[in-house]
């Protein structure tokens, strides 16, 4: 039974995206290619951009303004949630300001940013201010998870502190962290290419926001499509390695 319902599953997803290009194909049928441009018309502004080495300069810019942002809400998030969960005089600190990163409007970011700091640093910050909040609620949380039981019977049998943090909080911490660092990274390259529409002339948000002044709408529909490709590869990548190295925290 298992064996002849395989290919049915694995052909599921396939009809799926077969369907998906017939109606997109048929919509640019009915529309100016203006509004919608057909699949291959796309495809062939994505391999134009490939080609010509934009898609790779642009993609660059982004991806490195990306990263530097999330690493740094990485980086402050972790030990900060940490902190929050240990201390609850810390909580009563930084939990309000966490709070207030998080419903704070995106575009009152934006501007904000470009005052304080002007338009080149605008994306870096826009990516840290939105992930932040993810990964220090989700450490904060796994902090909350942790088993009160564990932590006293370490302190009867006076375990180290070492071994407490390396066998008792990483192991109950660690999924939560990277569920907020799945959640971040996928917000990465929105807030990246927002910012970049809105702020700099480089990078996939900015070239977006050329391709809509120059009305190139297969040009825009290439570049969401390299966001989209960014994204997945990145998550891909992101599984790879909590399966691999760090599963035995998981």
């Amino acid at each position: 039974m298992k064996t002849s319902s395989w290919p049915i599953r694995s052909l599921l997803p396939l009809s799926g995206l077969v369907l998906f290009i017939a109606l997109w194909q048929m919509l640019s049928g009915l529309y100016n290619h203006v509004i919608i441009p057909s699949p291959v018309e796309v495809v062939r502004s994505f391999c134009s951009l490939a080609v010509s080495g934009e898609l790779w300069e642009q993609g660059r810019q982004s991806i490195a303004r990306g990263l530097a942002g999330f690493g740094l809400a990485v980086g402050v998030g972790t030990p900060l949630g940490l902190l929050i969960g240990l201390n609850p005089v810390a909580a009563s600190l930084f939990r309000p300001a966490v709070v207030v990163l998080q419903v704070t409007p995106l575009i009152s970011w934006l501007l904000l940013a470009m005052i304080w700091i002007g338009f080149s640093g605008v994306p870096v910050f826009i990516v840290f201010v939105t992930t932040v909040p993810l990964i220090v609620i989700n450490v904060f949380q796994g902090v909350n998870g942790i088993d009160r039981q564990l932590l006293q019977m370490a302190s009867i049998f006076r375990i180290s502190k070492a071994r407490v943090i390396q066998e008792i909080y990483l192991p109950q911490v660690a999924p939560y962290l990277m569920a907020g660092v799945s959640n971040a990274l996928g917000v990465t390259w929105k807030a990246v290419a927002m910012a970049e529409f809105l702020s700099v002339q480089t990078g996939i948000g900015a070239s977006m926001a050329v391709a809509r002044i120059n009305l190139e709408t297969a040009g825009l529909f290439a570049w969401t499509a390299s966001l989209i490709g960014l994204g997945l590869v990145t998550d891909r990548l992101l599984s790879y390695l909590t399966r691999r190295k760090l599963s035995h925290w998981m």
